[in-house]
């Protein structure tokens, strides 16, 4: 399996605390924490194109 890269780590990182939190209590956080797990999933996406873009350059 290859490297992840630092936005998808991050974006692990993100989805694992999401995870972690359970009770009405914390939806609020898991939601956060799953949102940027999104969001940095599609920065990881973001940079896969624009290195394929330059490469084909």
């Amino acid at each position: 399996m290859a490297d992840m890269s630092k936005y998808g780590a991050r974006a692990n990182s993100n989805a694992e605390q999401a995870a972690a939190r359970w009770g009405e209590d914390k939806q609020t956080e898991a939601v956060g924490e799953g949102l940027a797990a999104i969001a940095y999933a599609l920065l990881d996406v973001a940079q896969a194109i624009r290195e394929n873009t330059e490469a084909r350059q």
